[in-house]
């Protein structure tokens, strides 16, 4: 009888998520994705209402749907459930009755918590928290983790558990169906591209300079995406004056995403500094697998850093350091042949290593050796 495994999560994982599904079906294991909120609910959250509801859903009718859905008769033989809302998983190992529960960590809560201020370090309530996330770890069958970095910082916080992994998240090839990386025509401006959630975790006070002084032509930016740093962002540039190479522009619709995605040269990813322990941009797979190289601004001691550095894929930038960002874009403008050895780098090690068919064959090894724990 196949293995029957559900994935939880608070919002549509995307691409890479019906991928990973369609790659888990492929190795004789029925794999099902469980949301609340779609990718396109989710993205088209503009207003203060419209926000106010998706978080309503993700933290309090995601949470009962998941809690009743463990106290059925016909639950599947494993759940997988991801730290989006970050206290699912929590709520599962407690709900589940004999059912195996994966802990998969996508952000390290409560620490982002406390990186983003909304928790106050060392307070009551961070205390408690972390007290849920030590016997989260120590009581879910498996721990996954997307970076070696966040499992070591993860396991010196709260505890070595029986069974600790590290998957990244990857990217699926099939969904962006990116040619192999080719050369620009002569002339054309090199393209930078910022796609996806611009958040509280992520760096923008580097690239600010970059956005209000751009300098030498030959390269051209644009933001498309969400998130309170995109929209803080985007206002102060906006008040430097119209700046016709940088453009901000809302997120993109899969078929627009993914046609985007091919089109430009370079993916700007950022990462807040301590925020290499915390969390891991799974936008670095998605750019990898469309061709793009990763201009990345994170600690040079991070999963981010280290995937860039491993494929040769790109250029690690510390946060903070707005000269060394300048010198290396104006350097894109000026070396399409660097760029491209870079990009088809990025490309090759997608395949090779990030592609969901690849970590299917881990997610099998691993649902495997749980069934019937």
């Amino acid at each position: 009888m196949a293995l029957s495994v559900e994935f939880w999560s608070s919002v549509e994982l995307g691409a890479f998520g019906r991928g990973l599904m369609r790659a888990l079906g492929g190795l004789g294991i029925a794999a099902q994705h469980r949301f609340e909120v779609t990718e396109a609910e989710y993205r088209g959250a503009k207003s203060e209402a419209a926000r106010a509801a998706v978080r309503w859903r993700s933290y309090v009718s995601y949470p009962v749907r998941l809690a009743r859905r463990l106290r059925r008769a016909d639950v599947p033989d494993i759940v997988v459930v991801c730290t989006n809302t970050f206290y699912a998983p929590t709520l599962a190992v407690w709900a589940a009755r004999g059912v195996p529960v994966v802990n998969w960590v996508f952000d390290l809560f409560p620490d982002v918590l406390v990186e983003s201020e909304k928790l106050r370090d060392g307070g009551v309530l961070e205390g408690r928290l972390a007290a849920l996330a030590r016997a989260t770890f120590r009581r879910a069958a498996a721990n996954v983790f997307l970076g070696e970095h966040l499992r070591q910082f993860a396991e010196q916080r709260y505890g070595a558990s029986a069974r600790s992994l590290v998957i990244p998240i990857g990217a699926d090839g099939a969904a962006i169906d990116a040619p192999p990386p080719s050369a620009r025509d002569l002339g054309a401006p090199t393209r930078l591209l910022y796609c996806g959630n611009l958040g509280h975790m992520h760096d923008i006070e580097t690239v600010l300079p970059l956005v209000r002084e751009p300098g030498p032509p030959g390269w051209t930016l644009e933001f498309r995406g969400h998130g309170t740093g995109f929209r803080r962002l985007s206002a102060l540039a906006a008040r430097e004056g119209a700046n016709p190479r940088v453009a901000f522009e809302g997120s993109l619709p899969d078929d627009e995403w993914a046609r985007v995605m091919r089109a430009a040269d370079v993916a700007l990813v950022t990462m807040k500094p301590r925020a290499e322990s915390l969390v891991m941009p799974s936008k670095t797979y998605s750019a990898m697998m469309a061709g793009q190289a990763v201009l990345a601004v994170c600690a040079p001691a991070s999963d981010l850093a280290e995937t860039v550095a491993a494929a040769d894929a790109g250029w690690v930038v510390p946060p903070g350091d707005t000269g060394a960002l300048r010198t290396i874009v104006e350097r894109l403008a000026t070396r399409p042949d660097e760029v491209l050895d870079k990009r088809r780098n990025a490309y090759q090690a997608a395949r090779r290593h990030y592609d969901q068919p690849v970590l299917a064959a881990r997610w099998a090894e691993l649902l495997g050796g749980l069934r019937g724990t």
